[in-house]
């Protein structure tokens, strides 16, 4: 007997919960579908969050959504999660949009041991931090990323330069963890836990009642580790690209 299925339910609370960690530059609603545009700034800002059946059917509501990017200069992408969106998926498909970027959404129960280690938290992104993670486009991260109480980025620097980094969002009782990554001359030191570790604490402090990640699954490496650390796959969602 495998794992018992997750509800639909839950993909539909946490996919919100996560999309509002992670708001686009530009937005708009289009039929039940949310647009969202950030200058090429990661899929999950470049894409369409569908999670409902669109209002006007589906030929429309592409058409208006491919309109919509290409008046911005951008490809159209539609993020799918599944098995909620599986119609959808097999919709998409048949007319030719391929799939990319599979990503597994991981979560646990937030629960903070004692801390140790050297990170620290602030309430918005450094320069640093966002050179980092921006992929050429500081100005958007930023944006996206956001600052404030229900914010936390979390820095371990050497020689003055950030060494590891990581950031969380709190959305209602869910923690959103994203940006984990090590420069390479620090890495197998045990920096990038020591930055989970941090935010985990700050996620329990802040009211949070889980934690919840997205990695891509090419990354055996990540998917390995964070199984280590007791976070469980909930479903998967990849994008559809048209061809």
């Amino acid at each position: 007997v495998g794992p018992k299925p997750t509800p639909f339910s839950e993909i539909l609370g946490l996919e919100r919960l996560l999309a509002a960690s992670w708001p686009a530059v530009e937005s708009a609603e289009s039929g039940g579908w949310l647009l969202r545009y950030s200058y090429g700034y990661s899929r999950r800002a470049n894409s369409v969050l569908a999670l409902t059946e669109p209002d006007a059917g589906l030929d429309a509501a592409l058409a208006e959504a491919e309109r919509w990017y290409a008046e911005r200069g951008a490809r159209p992408l539609i993020a799918v999660a599944l098995p909620l969106s599986r119609r959808l998926d097999e919709a998409l498909a048949a007319r030719g949009w391929r799939a990319e970027a599979e990503t597994a959404v991981l979560t646990k129960a937030a629960a903070a041991g004692e801390r140790s280690g050297e990170a620290v938290i602030a309430h918005e992104p450094s320069p640093e931090f966002l050179e980092q993670v921006g992929r050429g486009r500081p100005e958007a991260a930023a944006t996206v990323l956001g600052s404030g109480s229900n914010r936390a980025y979390a820095e371990i620097r050497r020689g003055g330069a950030v060494a590891a980094r990581g950031r969380a969002a709190l959305e209602g009782d869910t923690a959103a963890v994203s940006a984990i990554g090590t420069l390479p001359e620090h890495r197998r030191r045990g920096l990038g836990g020591e930055v989970l570790e941090a935010l985990t604490a700050w996620a329990v402090g802040a009211g949070a009642r889980r934690i919840a990640l997205q990695v891509e699954t090419d990354n055996a490496e990540a998917l390995a580790w964070y199984g280590r650390l007791g976070f469980a796959e909930r479903y998967r969602y990849h994008y559809r690209a048209k061809a």
